[in-house]
């Protein structure tokens, strides 16, 4: 069974080893290709967009967009994380969204090792709807599904990381 997440965000790594880890993973995951290319649901021809990895920085960044199954692991690319942020949303069978962030020991786990490696925090949609003004609706009420569409573009509005701005500055993204 396939869930899908929309995710955006970076992580920065504190060795390459670590970074070479998170991309093998994501390889492996049929989510980037050999050439760090992001896939469009696994598929070789179909890129997402060109590579979000900056080596000298050891940082990889994830564009957003909406990802087959890569919610369900991204606790584990941050193994050796220092500094990042994803954020998570999904509507696929739930309405459910996350903030995930590396915890301090998170830079001393082996690469492709798991752990205690990030943060996670949940968000409740429907409060988040109700602050932004945007109402509830229950299943079934007339526009439910424009709804979900509307909270979950503001919450990505107001939490997602400015990821082209990050990979474009010559700095280390902000802690």
């Amino acid at each position: 069974m396939s869930f899908y997440a929309r995710i955006s965000g970076y992580l920065t790594y504190r060795t390459h080893d670590h970074l070479d880890a998170a991309i093998e993973r994501l390889t492996r995951g049929a989510w980037l290709n050999d050439d760090e290319q992001w896939l469009v649901r696994g598929h070789p021809r179909e890129i997402r967009t060109d590579a979000t990895t900056d080596h000298e920085r050891n940082l990889l960044a994830i564009p957003a967009g909406v990802y087959q199954n890569l919610g369900r692991i991204t606790t584990e690319l941050f193994a050796g994380a220092t500094v990042g942020v994803l954020v998570t949303s999904s509507n696929d069978a739930c309405f459910d969204a996350w903030i995930e962030t590396p915890l301090p020991e998170a830079a001393d786990v082996p690469p492709g090792e798991g752990g205690d490696v990030s943060s996670i925090r949940c968000i409740d949609l429907e409060h988040f709807a109700r602050t932004q003004g945007l109402g509830v609706k229950q299943l079934g009420d007339p526009g439910h599904f424009q709804w979900q569409q509307d909270v979950l573009d503001a919450f990505h509005d107001q939490h997602d990381p400015n990821v082209l701005g990050i990979l474009e500055s010559t700095h280390r993204p902000p802690e």
